[in-house]
């Protein structure tokens, strides 16, 4: 694919994420090896992981793998941060539980996907793996979907101890006092 750098978006240890638009103007997110980075095989390991991810309906859509210049080009998802999500004033006064429930009912639909693969995440015990973008749905009331990212640190797990489940159930609901789980619990009327 031929495109056009817009933005960085982010820096991470061993890549550059980059917002890019391609020769009909549609947005794409850009991910990059840093030429300091030990890790190599960012296009392999990314690509390979993603879409395998994306084959059970998780994770932003892959558009192109290239080996030779070591990136990956995938879709752009325009979302917040779950961390960042859960802590705004936004979700705090204007989510309700029942959209809370429905974005958390998909996240595990995609959990439970990803163990089908085997496909352990690995990074997702904090929230900013994980995007939140808000939508409407067919009435007109807001919609949050989840969508995970980044799968460059994911590895197959052939027994199936993935720990995509134990490490979302901690973050959002049994973290006694981690801020996430407060305001999740509290706005789903749970105790612990």
């Amino acid at each position: 694919m031929k495109f056009t750098r817009i933005t960085q978006i982010a820096k991470g240890w061993s890549s550059f994420i980059w917002l890019i638009k391609n020769s009909r103007g549609k947005v794409f997110v850009l991910k990059e090896v840093r030429e300091k980075s030990p890790r190599k095989d960012l296009a392999n390991r990314e690509g390979k992981m993603l879409s395998l991810a994306n084959s059970v309906g998780v994770g932003p859509k892959v558009e192109e793998v290239n080996f030779e210049e070591n990136y990956v080009i995938m879709e752009h998802i325009r979302g917040q941060k779950l961390f960042d999500w859960v802590l705004s004033d936004e979700f705090k006064s204007e989510v309700t539980a029942q959209e809370l429930y429905d974005c958390v009912k998909e996240l595990y639909r995609q959990l439970y996907a990803l163990e089908k693969v085997h496909l352990s995440h690995n990074q997702l015990q904090v929230g900013k793996n994980i995007l939140i973008k808000r939508g409407v749905d067919k009435s007109g009331e807001a919609k949050y979907t989840p969508v995970i990212i980044d799968f460059e640190k994911s590895t197959i797990k052939e027994n199936n101890h993935t720990k995509n489940i134990g490490q979302v159930d901690a973050m959002l609901f049994f973290n006694p006092n981690g801020a996430l789980a407060q305001r999740v619990r509290e706005k789903l009327n749970l105790t612990l």
